[in-house]
Formats: structure tokens, C-alpha cells, sequence
């Protein structure tokens, strides 16, 4: 009886095991297609690409075809055949805001458009558009981290005291926020002068707080990953807000954080002193109204 009871039970599991085989539809790849653009390229003349963010990466499908970004520029890409009737071919673009861009490409002497204005097709495309992710960003995807730092500047409140002055330019540390193990620090430069402040750079710095003539100064450089704008040229009597992102980290109470923004070619220097507690203290972005 056992043995039969056996012999039915591997007939039932043999029958149900090629059900599932048989019931098993593949995945429609299809379905997950990025819509290409498409591109004609020449010779003898360059298309141009506007995108709206900065080019980070480019791949070509062939080496007939040759691109590179306008010096002047990070958000323009320049584009031209080696050679007349290049086979039909294609090159993916990403961008700075994590956007993924696919082109396909094929010869035509005389192109019928010879630039393109991506930014045009933003605002109506921004919920089709695909979307890579940056290892430096972690978990949280491009476009998101954009708008939590936008969020902060048009929130714009004084979590903090924290400022320098120097020569009718003010710079304020005015809030820290977290979110997906990240730091965002909302700094203001006010040009209260007649002269233009140029932006040489921005260097966040973690140094010893106090020293002695025995003791070695310890310093570590901290890079921002991302920033919402970059601080260049402040005209007089006008104010500009950005917002760093840097990975996650804490002081001790013997450290400082040192944030230097630097003039070029100029003394108007600002120096922000951020304590252990400030960085302690911070508050979550997730209670934001977007």
C-alpha cells in the first residue's frame, strides 16, 4: 500500500512540475526598451546635442563616429561621421542628473537638423525618462537629490548662526540636513558691495580644534558629491544660495569643520566654523512639502 501511495505521489509532483514548465511564459524585454533618438550625422559638418544637465558619460556603437563634449560647455556634445555612408549605428548618453539617453545614428550628407535642443522635451518627458543611479549618491536616485536641495533652498530657514564677514561679503552656513546617509549644507553668500565676487573655490575641511607647538595638526578634506549650483560670480548687491552634499560623518568634540570659500584673485576669503553639535543636531529632509 505504501509502495502505491508512494508511486501516485511522484506521478502528481511529475505532472505538476511540467504544468509549471509549460505555464512559465518569458519576460517581454520589450517592454523595458529605452525609446531611442534619432540622429543624422555627416562629414563635413557637426551636430550639436543640448542637454539639460552636464554630460558625465558617452559610449559610441562605432568608432566611425566621434563625439566629445564643447570646452566652453558641459552640457553640449559635438557629433560627425570620420567618413562619408557610415553604417547605421548607435551611442548612449548620460548625464549629470542621472537621466540615460539613448541615439541611434545614420549617414545622411545633407542632415535635416544639425542641433538638437533636449531641454525642450524636459518638462514632458521628465516621468518617461530612465534614470541611472551614481555610486556616489548611494541609494538615492539624481533627480531626487536635486529636489531635496532645491527644497532646502526655497525653505530657506535659519537652522544655524554660523557666518563670516569680510569685506561687505557675508557668507552663512544657514541649515544641515539628512537623508539616505547624506549631509546637505545650505550656504548663502551675500555681495553687499559695488564689485563682483568671484567664486574660486569651496573646501570643506575637518581640523584639530585646538593645538599645541608639540602636537601635528591633523586635517582631512572632505569632497562634496553634488551641488545644486555652482558658486562662480556674485554681482554687487546681490546674494547667491547652494546647497553641498557629502557623505555622512560626526565630529568630535575637539573638531571643527572649516567650509572656505575662497576669492579669485582677491582677499574677500570667508571661513565658516561648524561645531560637533551642529552636524549632531541636524533634522531629516522626509518632513519636507515638495
Amino acid at each position: 500500500m505504501k509502495t502505491v501511495i508512494k508511486y501516485i505521489l511522484l506521478c502528481l509532483l511529475t505532472v505538476n512540475t511540467v504544468s509549471a514548465q509549460e505555464n512559465k511564459e518569458s519576460i517581454n524585454l520589450s517592454n523595458a526598451e529605452v525609446t531611442p533618438y534619432e540622429v543624422e550625422l555627416t562629414q563635413n559638418k557637426t551636430t550639436h546635442i543640448l542637454f539639460p544637465s552636464s554630460v558625465e558619460y558617452v559610449d559610441l556603437g562605432s568608432s566611425e563616429i566621434i563625439a566629445n563634449k564643447v570646452e566652453a560647455t558641459s552640457n553640449v556634445l559635438r557629433l560627425k561621421s570620420v567618413k562619408e555612408d557610415i553604417k547605421p549605428t548607435n551611442f548612449t548618453v548620460i548625464t549629470n542628473d542621472g537621466k540615460y539617453y539613448s541615439f541611434n545614428a545614420t549617414y545622411k550628407e545633407q542632415p535635416t537638423q544639425l542641433s538638437y535642443d533636449l531641454t525642450k522635451f524636459e518638462k514632458q518627458n521628465s516621468k518617461k525618462q530612465s534614470e541611472v543611479l551614481f555610486k556616489e549618491l548611494g541609494n538615492t536616485n539624481p533627480s531626487l537629490a536635486d529636489l531635496f536641495m532645491k527644497a532646502i533652498i526655497k525653505k530657506n530657514k535659519k537652522e544655524l548662526y554660523i557666518k563670516s564677514k569680510n569685506y561687505s561679503v557675508e557668507a552663512r552656513l544657514k541649515s544641515i540636513y539628512t537623508q539616505d546617509g547624506k549631509l546637505y549644507f545650505h550656504i548663502s553668500i551675500n555681495n553687499k558691495s559695488n564689485l563682483p565676487y568671484e567664486v574660486d573655490y569651496v573646501s570643506f575641511k575637518i581640523k584639530d580644534r585646538r593645538t599645541t607647538k608639540q602636537t601635528t595638526i591633523q586635517e582631512v578634506s572632505l569632497k562634496p558629491t553634488r551641488s545644486i549650483n555652482d558658486f562662480q560670480t556674485i554681482n554687487g548687491q546681490s546674494k547667491q544660495d547652494n546647497v553641498f552634499m557629502l557623505d555622512q560623518f560626526t565630529l568630535s568634540d575637539k573638531q571643527v569643520l572649516l567650509i572656505e570659500i575662497n576669492e579669485k584673485n582677491g582677499v574677500r576669503n570667508q571661513v565658516l566654523k561648524v561645531r560637533d553639535v551642529d552636524v549632531i543636531n541636524v533634522k531629516q529632509i522626509d518632513r519636507f512639502s515638495f
